[in-house]
């Protein structure tokens, strides 16, 4: 199954770029939650932590478990699946196909209004033009310390929203973001579809 979101949360707005624009990046704060994705009418929900820009995302498709890691300091993301014990790692190149390229450079966005999301204080970001080659829009809320708790659009491919539950704060064991001793990744294939989101909303630092 195709996951619309690595493309489809940072799609194009069809706005003025403003003077107020800031840089979407992934979280220091260090937390863990449970992720659920809505893309086209299709639930995702998976554990996820997250530290120093680093992200893991536990999830279960189609039967079968997959773990997406995202290492944004060293522009990376791996794709490992637990049941078949192999890896696969995303290049640059791919990364283009999916939007994950701007993700890794940073996501230009302008501040629209403040919310209370689950009790929780946020700053509510529209990105901005030429995120992504999809049409469309995004919506990402934020909290003060940078966590992203939701997200909502639509892509030329259809409709997507994300949101965090079960919110916990504190520092995650660095061997999250890492592969399993002795699992040596190998390229995605050129394309061959994303299965999984890794990248649903970013925060602004």
């Amino acid at each position: 199954m195709r996951v619309l979101i690595l493309s489809a949360l940072f799609a194009a707005i069809a706005t003025a770029q403003p003077a107020s624009a800031v840089t979407l990046t992934p979280p220091d704060t260090g937390y863990s939650a449970t992720r659920i994705v809505n893309a086209s009418g299709r639930e995702i929900s998976g554990k996820l932590y997250s530290e120093d820009g680093n992200e893991r995302w536990e999830m279960t498709m189609q039967g079968m478990r997959q773990i997406s890691i995202l290492r944004h300091g060293e522009g990376r993301m791996f794709m490992y699946m637990p049941d078949m014990n192999m890896a696969m790692e995303m290049g640059r190149a791919e990364a283009a196909n999916y939007g994950v390229d701007k993700l890794l450079d940073g996501v230009e966005a302008e501040k629209i209004g403040t919310e209370t999301i689950d009790g929780e204080p946020t700053t509510k970001y529209r990105v901005l033009p030429g995120q992504t080659a999809q049409k469309g829009d995004a919506t990402i809320w934020v909290t003060e310390d940078g966590i992203p708790v939701k997200a909502e659009g639509s892509s030329a491919q259809g409709t997507f929203s994300m949101r965090l539950t079960d919110l916990e704060r504190g520092a995650q064991d660095p061997s999250l973001f890492q592969l399993p001793p002795g699992v040596a990744p190998v390229k995605m294939p050129a394309g061959m579809p994303a299965t999984g989101g890794a990248f649903p909303g970013l925060p602004a630092r």
